[in-house]
């Protein structure tokens, strides 16, 4: 009972983490702004922020993969949080915007190892069950890009964005303390249900013949346009609500309002949607498309807002249904290799999606790059529809 209680305080700190990394990734959608004043550049040239992030999170598939089985992820899990912390306080220096830029590629590449080691510790200790324990790990996730825009767009304001980036360092490294204080009281019983020997090593070799089979790369495509569609909302929304409908106050009510819904669709829906995980991301992703679309077309805040809400509430559980489907698929499989590859795809969609809709607000407005999010969900679904045809023959075929 005793054991199971530690191993129960563990799992909440994985919990609380996710919370706050949640809240932290909604930090350059709300500051993109100020960022932008502060550097003078263009949308294009802002988007390219976003880009280096998740050049970051690409090069952390690679990290992940060279330490996965040489150094246990617990420690692992350690090392990523005070690299992250770091990133985020070099930021906070306003460098020049060539340093920025690498700033931002280091808070990827540790933000995303961070990610996916919290996923994989969690999925080793709750290894049934996973489409719904998965969900809830990711509703807390959105619980904190929920408060994010709220509470950094107030820190901004009292402070400036670079202090805000300092203030949100701080916090993770007070985090760090304390996951080093328990983990080391822990130990024994977190070696025992993590085993350091069953932490398996990836090699190029098992990332080739993952897209040999054709259901792995569907879905995997599927990830890539979610990751796409979820980061043009994720860094637009807030600056199409604050400049082209001339409602600041909204901006941030209106990525909240976003992130409220992925929650609830993560912590809620989800479990009480009784369907297949491939029918609810294609349902939930063309919903989500359509909604958008007609809250673009309103031209009015609170329509926008209205529609992020929508789109979060029907499609947000599309990322831990699809990492569940792969573990579905492969029960005994190494968890971070199965989130890593996901993870791969949903970071390259994020590196692509900002800079490519901020060129094409540059060039015709941004409501037409934000629409690129809603036409991100819609080929998403698209590809889970081709995915449940393909599965459907393989199961018909004698």
């Amino acid at each position: 009972m005793k054991e199971n209680r530690l191993i129960q305080g563990f799992i909440a700190q994985l919990f609380f983490v996710l919370f706050i990394y949640g809240m932290s990734f909604q930090m350059i959608g709300t500051l993109i702004s100020r960022i932008i004043l502060h550097y003078d550049i263009k949308m294009a040239q802002a988007g390219l922020l976003s880009s280096f992030i998740n050049a970051g999170n690409f090069v952390a598939i690679f990290f992940i993969s060279f330490f996965s089985g040489r150094i246990n992820k617990i420690i692992l899990l350690g090392a990523s949080l005070l690299f992250f912390s770091v990133s985020l306080c070099l930021t906070s220096t306003a460098p020049s915007f060539g340093i920025l830029l690498a700033c931002f590629a280091l808070i990827g590449t540790f933000g995303a190892t961070l990610d996916t080691l919290v996923n994989s510790l969690f999925a080793d200790l709750h290894p049934d069950n996973s489409s719904q324990r998965m969900s809830l790990l990711h509703g807390f996730f959105g619980l904190g890009g929920l408060c994010g825009p709220i509470v950094i767009e107030r820190l901004a304001v009292y402070l400036n964005w670079a202090q805000t980036y300092f203030i949100i360092s701080m916090v993770y490294m007070i985090y760090l303390i304390v996951y080093a204080v328990i983990v080391r009281w822990q130990w024994n019983q977190l070696t025992i249900r993590i085993p350091y020997e069953k932490q398996a090593r990836i090699g190029l070799s098992d990332m080739l013949q993952f897209f040999v089979r054709k259901r792995h790369f569907l879905l995997w495509i599927v990830m890539f346009l979610y990751g796409g569609s979820q980061s043009t909302m994720s860094v637009w929304l807030k600056r199409y609500v604050e400049t082209h409908l001339g409602e600041p106050v909204w901006g941030a009510y209106a990525l909240s309002a976003f992130w409220l819904g992925n929650t609830v669709s993560r912590m809620i829906i989800s479990p009480i949607i009784k369907i297949p995980s491939l029918r609810k991301i294609f349902f939930g992703n063309f919903i989500s498309a359509v909604v958008l679309m007609a809250g673009l077309s309103s031209g009015s805040a609170r329509g926008i807002a209205a529609a992020s809400l929508a789109a979060g509430l029907s499609s947000g559980f599309t990322l831990p249904l699809i990492i569940a489907q792969f573990f579905e698929w492969h029960p005994k499989k190494e968890t971070a290799f199965g989130i890593s590859m996901f993870y791969m795809a949903i970071f390259i969609g994020f590196a692509l999606f900002p800079p490519f809709s901020g060129k094409i607000s540059d060039l015709f407005g941004i409501p037409w790059g934000v629409a690129l999010g809603a036409i991100g969900s819609l080929l998403a679904a698209v590809f889970s529809g081709l995915l449940n045809a393909h599965l459907k023959t393989k199961l018909t075929t004698p």
